[in-house]
């Protein structure tokens, strides 16, 4: 949680950071480098959504920001556990945590990150640290920052205070400048694979919905995010997303006014402000699995089912794009949906009956 007036870490006192699973390579490099006290400026954790970089960041900050950690001995006593689970307190005033803003008018989080956003950052990161403790300052996600943001955290990676540390979040590192890529360690992370999704998801699934959804092709689906398999525990958007999977398994043809209607027809998937859950994000979800061979399509000729999987690996990256530039230049989604079924339609056009 951020409180508005500043970007100063706070939450309920209770509630605890989740256990962060999977990722023991990512962990073990992160472990090292602070044993090691060889902490760099800033780090980069990218990968796909919803695998708990966000969560593993926090937890690195909460070690940091604890001023007995880096004294003496104590560095030898750190462990994997630290890292995926910390004892340590939050301490306010040593984490901050920058990410989109809510609008309480419109009732929708901000586009972006705005510079006056890294300039209030700036202001609470530089009062110095009375002890040995690190500021750390996590950027959620780093590709929400606009182009005036990403030059005023430019300036602030190439003179960074002393004990501070920046850690940038992404899910497309790809959208981040590469003058401030340059300047962070970067540390690659994958998809969680099925025991890790099982052991997160124990205590919100009932019994035995965990191999359900497994069944019904969820974790195909969630590529490896627990934040995309928890979506399939919402009954509406499973009905949702099997109804446009339908429409897809009979491609190379698509009846695409029914799948207007089907996109267009729930306001609640249409403007959703979670890009996983909304109409879009179901559409480039079975494009990817099409591309991915996941989806067994009903035509019988396997040259043309490759020829599909390959044309739907090309609409991916065009269709992706589409979405970035509408959500940019705020242009209708119900608009840029119908154009993006045009593009498919075309894109199968030779090898439809």
């Amino acid at each position: 949680m951020i409180e508005k007036e500043t970007h100063e870490f706070s939450g309920p006192s209770k509630v605890q950071n989740p256990f962060v699973f999977g990722h023991r390579e990512q962990i073990a490099f992160l472990l090292n480098c602070i044993r090691a006290n060889q902490i760099p400026n800033a780090w980069l954790f990218h990968g796909p959504v919803g695998i708990g970089k966000a969560s593993l960041a926090l937890n690195v900050a909460k070690v940091l920001s604890n001023n007995g950690v880096l004294k003496g001995d104590n560095l030898s006593y750190l462990s994997e556990k630290d890292l995926r689970n910390p004892n340590a307190s939050i301490r306010a005033n040593n984490i901050y945590f920058c990410k989109r803003k809510w609008d309480d008018k419109r009732k929708v989080f901000q586009k972006n990150i705005s510079i006056e956003d890294i300039r209030e950052l700036s202001r609470k990161f530089y009062l110095s640290s009375t002890d040995y403790s690190y500021k750390v300052c996590i950027v959620d996600t780093t590709e929400d920052l606009n182009i005036s943001a990403s030059n005023s955290l430019l300036k602030m990676l190439e003179e960074p205070p002393k004990n501070t540390l920046f850690i940038l979040v992404s899910n497309n590192k790809q959208s981040i400048l590469p003058t401030i890529l340059s300047r962070c360690q970067k540390i690659g992370f994958q998809k969680l694979n099925e025991d890790d999704l099982r052991n997160i998801t124990v205590g919100l699934f009932e019994e035995n919905h965990f191999d359900l959804l497994k069944r019904a092709g969820a974790l195909t689906s969630c590529d490896g995010s627990v934040k995309k398999l928890l979506n399939f525990l919402d009954k509406d958007y499973i009905k949702f997303f099997n109804s446009m999977k339908e429409l897809f398994l009979d491609l190379p043809n698509l009846n695409k006014r029914k799948a207007i209607k089907l996109l267009t027809g729930k306001k609640e998937y249409l403007g959703n402000d979670d890009p996983e859950k909304s109409a879009f994000g179901v559409l480039l979800k079975l494009i990817a699995s099409i591309a991915k061979n996941e989806i067994d399509l009903l035509i019988n000729n396997k040259s043309v089912k490759e020829e599909i999987s390959l044309i739907a690996a090309n609409l991916y990256p065009q269709i992706s794009l589409l979405r970035h530039q509408s959500i940019e230049y705020n242009v209708e989604a119900k608009k840029v949906l119908f154009l993006a079924l045009n593009m498919i339609e075309s894109a199968f056009e030779k090898y439809k009956k």
